[in-house]
């Protein structure tokens, strides 16, 4: 198999690529009669060289997915569009790079992928689409309610991949990660997630800023789990769909805190700060994806913060 992952040096980049290879070693045949190779484009905004394992079966290319890399994707079998720029918050506040990045990256991409015959395309979307949904757990079928430049960038990236299968035959899946977290994740900057956050402020002995009440609920899902549903999207005949990706429960940025502080052995009182315009709370019904991707988290909460402490401190 040939693939190419957009963003693939990022934090689920470099994770998935380090999957493929590995499946690539526990493979017995070779598949299609050509040899197994992986092709990464990514222009290390964000993305590290040192996230990436040193294999002849990989090329790294540092560039920009709205530059001249059609002639990349020639002979490949599946792409992973995992590019983007990520960050709810700043897009509100830049939401022109977010649509030019977003958008009309994502059109390229699938231009690339008709032009080239590619097989399928798997979609990194968010669930940052479904917006405020009150308490109710999210499907994949509700009206999407996007509340930011980000959100509405994958919605309508969805809405792309869509209608190039209907006009070109193009096989596609999305994947909507939850609260996505792991080894590799940025710790600073504007791409800072609050577990890595957490994790960051704690061991520099720093006090720690909450915002709102930290009542707010979020689904967390290790990096490992979503690497495996979109492994999972690029081998099924499924196509056309969109799969949430999380944990099926959620949990409070307050218990979030109380965990990793427990685990890494600190003592520290959260400081409270005014709220940000966010949902109250986020969580994923995946029964749409046990049921046609035969695919259920494996990394529970603990072990995964453990996990993700231990690779990171």
């Amino acid at each position: 198999m040939n693939y190419l992952v957009t963003g693939g040096a990022g934090f689920i980049g470099s994770h998935l690529v380090d999957k493929l290879l590995k499946d690539f070693d526990n493979r017995v045949t070779v598949i299609d009669g050509h040899s197994d190779r992986i092709i990464v484009v990514d222009n290390m905004y964000e993305g590290k060289y040192s996230n990436l394992k040193k294999d002849p079966r990989l090329t790294v290319y540092n560039t920009d997915i709205l530059g001249d890399i059609g002639h990349l994707f020639k002979n490949i079998d599946v792409v992973f569009h995992l590019a983007a720029l990520t960050r709810p918050q700043w897009s509100i506040l830049h939401p022109f790079e977010t649509n030019r990045v977003n958008v009309d990256g994502t059109i390229k991409i699938l231009e690339h992928c008709r032009d080239n015959k590619v097989k399928k395309i798997v979609f990194m979307s968010s669930s940052n689409l479904y917006g405020e949904q009150g308490m109710e757990a999210m499907q994949e079928d509700m009206k999407p309610n996007p509340l930011n430049a980000y959100a509405l960038t994958k919605l309508i990236g969805e809405q792309y991949c869509e209608l190039f299968e209907k006009l070109y035959g193009l096989k596609w899946c999305a994947v909507r990660p939850f609260n996505a977290y792991g080894t590799r994740m940025p710790l600073t900057g504007i791409y800072t997630c609050a577990v890595a956050m957490f994790i960051d402020v704690l061991k520099k002995g720093l006090p720690v800023h909450i915002t709102g009440t930290g009542e707010q609920r979020r689904d967390y899902i290790y990096v490992d789990d979503l690497v495996d549903m979109l492994i999972s999207c690029a081998h099924s005949e499924v196509s056309g769909e969109a799969f949430n990706c999380g944990s099926g429960t959620n949990t409070s940025i307050n218990e979030i805190f109380e965990k990793i502080s427990g685990i890494m052995g600190i003592k520290s009182k959260p400081i409270y700060t005014p709220a940000v315009f966010e949902p109250t709370q986020t969580l994923g019904d995946i029964s749409k994806a046990k049921k046609l991707l035969g695919w259920e988290p494996k990394i529970s909460l603990e072990e995964g913060l453990r996990r993700t402490i231990e690779g990171t401190v």
